[in-house]
């Protein structure tokens, strides 16, 4: 496909919530029916390696919107978040540069309906934060409907947590958010844009439309690698996960007593989530032909982070297991080989040169992704030798071959992929190991410190303690409001 100027380019990002690698056919389960990203992949090219810098919510995009790790700028959980006073992102200069940026779906900033630099936002958050009133709320009233909290949708508390939404599927929020996209590329194809569509889904509660919920329930679902009770060998943070989920408000299930038949109903409507989704992006490449932009756009498809969907014995995120901390990666536009695959390890962290490039945007000096742009043409070299992810209390790093994580309390975990690629053989206590794990956990250490030193050199100030950060966000959105 040719390389137009970059200043002639648009920027379309999608992304979805918890979406694991092998949920889809270009990864492998054929069984889905996904026809857009099934075209995104013949005419793009398909990442087998993309890591996410934080296997959470806020701190994988904060990251994607700052081009920097989560230790770099202080966000490694959901409760922080990243300071716009203090950390350049791209949405801002992209904006100053001419472009018409949105924000579509879900975000997760703070305060809520901020736009960090966007000029439009249409909002859909959460799943179970229906408290909120963002757009998704103000149209189903405009419908005559109410948003209600995901524990009263049938077969919750049944199916721990894998529910049905009984309404049709352009009232479900990930619905919602392909056909305002959609609507919204088919105002402004003809404008210079740069978009962020990002949906709620597949993410849990697993909770279909009705219409949608039975397709894949007869389907050769895969079964979860290992039990609950293969966390013995496992690291004690992923022993003590799960169950405090029963006593939140916002949950009210206890995902650790799922049942075999529970998961595979999980499994098969986070599936048809994902159908629904691929439906939307079929709406936004019908769009974007259209008006005439499809060939002068590069669109981006990928997610913050996977799911462990009962592997192990878990449920959602928060390790470093393959379910979890590999995400698919599918690019496709101006520039870049149609068709084609690359094995090379990349990060979320590495989109964010490729975004400045595309917008012929000068990027901040405080970029610590690698380009990704010549394996769009080349998807045979490779870029970098190793990836990192991080989250409060334990960080991983990964090469060609191991990958080791390292945990506050003293646990580990060393996985060797070529002949354990299902990660069910811990080998840090393994004394014939002992290299490995030196050898890892000192990368992990030089990447701290190269952390550190983008921090000091690039940030104006360090970042305030999580909790009083948010506090004074609140204090200013309360002081605007009173006028």
């Amino acid at each position: 496909m040719p390389e137009p100027n970059a200043r002639d380019l648009n920027l379309l990002i999608i992304m979805t919530d918890q979406q694991r690698a092998d949920s889809i056919p270009c990864y492998g389960l054929d069984f889905m029916r996904t026809p857009s990203l099934d075209r995104l992949a013949r005419e793009g090219v398909v990442f087998e390696s993309c890591y996410t810098p934080s296997p959470v919510c806020v701190p994988a995009r904060a990251c994607l919107m700052s081009g920097q790790w989560p230790s770099t700028i202080g966000v490694l959980s959901n409760p922080h978040h990243l300071d716009y006073t203090t950390v350049q992102a791209w949405p801002g200069r992209l904006s100053e540069a001419g472009y018409l940026t949105a924000a579509i779906g879900k975000m997760h900033f703070y305060p809520w309906d901020a736009r960090y630099g966007f000029r439009e936002r249409i909002s859909c958050e959460d799943k179970r934060h229906v408290y909120l009133q963002d757009d998704f709320v103000k149209y189903l009233h405009l419908n005559g409907l109410e948003r209600v909290h995901p524990t009263t949708n049938p077969g919750y508390f049944e199916w721990q947590g894998a529910s049905v939404t009984p309404l049709p599927k352009r009232f479900h929020c990930d619905g919602f958010v392909g056909d305002q996209a959609a609507d919204w590329l088919s105002r402004h194809g003809k404008e210079r844009f740069a978009a962020w569509v990002s949906f709620p889904g597949p993410h849990d509660p697993y909770d279909p439309p009705e219409e949608m919920a039975a397709m894949y329930y007869d389907a050769p679902i895969p079964k979860p690698i290992g039990t609950r009770a293969d966390l013995a060998s496992k690291p004690r943070a992923q022993q003590c996960s799960g169950p405090g989920s029963l006593e939140n408000v916002m949950f009210q299930i206890d995902y650790t007593r799922a049942t075999p038949e529970q998961i595979r109903r999980w499994r098969a409507h986070y599936y048809a989530n994902v159908s629904l989704i691929d439906e939307g992006i079929g709406k936004m490449l019908d769009a974007l032909e259209a008006t005439g932009a499809l060939e002068r756009t590069l669109i981006i498809f990928t997610s913050d982070h996977g799911d462990a969907l009962g592997d192990y014995g878990l449920q959602g995120k928060g390790f470093f297991y393959e379910c979890m901390a590999r995400v698919p990666l599918i690019i496709r536009g101006p520039g870049v080989a149609a068709g084609q695959r690359s094995q090379s390890l990349v990060s979320l962290l590495d989109l964010v040169p490729l975004i400045y490039r595309t917008c012929g945007v000068e990027p901040p000096k405080s970029l610590e992704g690698e380009d990704i742009t010549p394996l769009l043409a080349n998807p045979t070299d490779k870029i970098r030798d190793v990836v990192f992810s991080e989250i409060q209390g334990r960080i991983m790093v990964r090469d060609a071959r191991f990958k080791y994580a390292h945990y506050v309390d003293g646990d580990a975990e060393l996985y060797d992929l070529e002949a354990d690629p299902s990660e069910e053989r811990n080998l840090a206590g393994d004394p014939e190991h002992v290299g490995e794990v030196a050898r890892l956990r000192a990368l992990l250490v030089e990447h701290t410190l190269r952390s550190n030193n983008f921090r000091a050199a690039y940030n104006q100030k360090p970042p305030e303690p999580p909790r009083a950060a948010l506090d004074a966000a609140y204090r200013v959105k309360r002081e605007r409001e009173k006028g």
